[in-house]
């Protein structure tokens, strides 16, 4: 009896475990990343001895009064000895109070070891402080607002697409009409080309001398290629990627569709048939409210991927013209580049928030009958 009562959480630890070390622990190292900085803070002794108490901390480039030196022989490896001096000084921390304390000579920068009065604070130990100065930095880049626009913008015209098509491949399978074996085999075709191969696909039809621009020029609609790919074809860029994109994703959307309309009885539709109900009324008052559980996962997975969309704008527009939230998370990344890990880390935590809300707005508003009652 025991044992069956732990046997439910023992099922889960392998996942817990799995979602601990491959997300858990990212989350809160880029967190830490995003939010913190490395500096450097000298520490003040109590004594002139490295090892004694510390009695407080200045920040790089504090200047300090020397209030006392104490001159001690330090013996080098081969057994000679050089003066070595420490300083007893007083100085403002960084929350505006006067602390005193022994420094070592070697963290700071003093014009005369026997005579100067005064100092400043050249080296001290690593600290890790909490800051948000990558985050103010994201926001003030200019490339962000473009970014998010194009995101969004993207999002608009690519889902909704997608689950429309989604939804007609999938009734057209279910419909079980000859060929559609066939469809199928289209259908599956885009889910094993990556991203990147779709884009580069995609990119050699609308490139200048590519396959659309041959088809015009030698059936005499064009005299010239039409440079669809370039800065002043915005738009063009824009309607190329939505393209790729409905034609490489709309697949994955349509297995979940199938997934659902496979779940439901076929005693609804032929009750429906039955009564009157046509086509579209079928679809409207049986199929989609049916489908609402596998549309609400579709919305998710869709939508995250939509925000994690990189490859396919890098490879028709180079990311120069037409960015997007990845595209500037890898160009803050870059070390060729920005090489700034931090602000990196802070687009990501921003398309996590971005994705994470909207995917609550999905879990509330598309609702099964049963799921709005019990909410009810």
């Amino acid at each position: 009896m025991q044992r069956a009562k732990w046997t439910p959480y023992l099922l889960l630890l392998p996942s817990l475990i799995y979602l601990a070390i491959f997300f858990l622990y990212p989350m809160t190292q880029a967190f830490q990343l995003a939010f913190t900085r490395e500096g450097q803070s000298l520490n003040l002794r109590a004594e002139a001895a490295a090892d004694s108490a510390v009695t407080g901390n200045l920040a790089l480039q504090t200047e300090v009064r020397v209030i006392e030196r104490q001159q001690i022989d330090e013996v080098l490896p081969n057994g000679a000895t050089r003066p070595i001096f420490w300083y007893y000084v007083s100085g403002t921390d960084a929350n505006g109070s006067t602390v005193e304390g022994w420094v070592n000579q070697r963290s700071v920068f003093i014009e005369n070891r026997r005579t100067s009065e005064t100092a400043r604070v050249t080296s001290g130990e690593a600290v890790r402080e909490w800051t948000f100065d990558h985050l103010n930095r994201m926001l003030t880049d200019f490339r962000f607002g473009t970014a998010v626009s194009t995101t969004l913008l993207l999002m608009v015209l690519i889902i909704p697409a997608q689950f429309v098509l989604a939804i007609i491949m999938a009734l057209v399978l279910q419909s079980q009409i000859r060929g559609s074996s066939l469809f199928l085999y289209i259908y599956a075709i885009p889910l094993g080309i990556s991203d990147l191969v779709a884009g580069i696909l995609w990119f050699a039809i609308f490139t200048q001398r590519g396959f659309l621009n041959s088809l015009l020029v030698s059936a005499g609609f064009l005299d010239l290629p039409f440079i669809f790919i370039q800065a002043d074809h915005m738009a063009w860029m824009i309607t190329i990627i939505v393209l790729a994109e409905i034609w490489r994703a709309t697949s994955i959307v349509m297995v979940i569709v199938v997934s659902g309309l496979q779940a439901i009885p076929r005693d609804y539709l032929e009750a429906g048939e039955v009564f009157g109900a046509g086509l579209w009324q079928r679809l409207r008052y049986i199929i989609l409210p049916l489908l609402k559980p596998s549309l609400q996962v579709a919305l998710i997975l869709r939508t995250i991927l939509a925000f994690q969309v990189f490859a396919v704008v890098i490879a028709i527009t180079g990311g120069d013209i037409v960015t997007v939230l990845s595209n500037e998370t890898f160009r803050w990344y870059d070390p060729g580049r920005f090489n700034n890990p931090s602000v990196a880390a802070v687009y990501a935590g921003f398309i996590m928030i971005i994705s994470l809300a909207i995917s609550l707005f999905y879990m509330r508003a598309v609702r099964s009958q049963e799921e709005s009652v019990k909410a009810a």
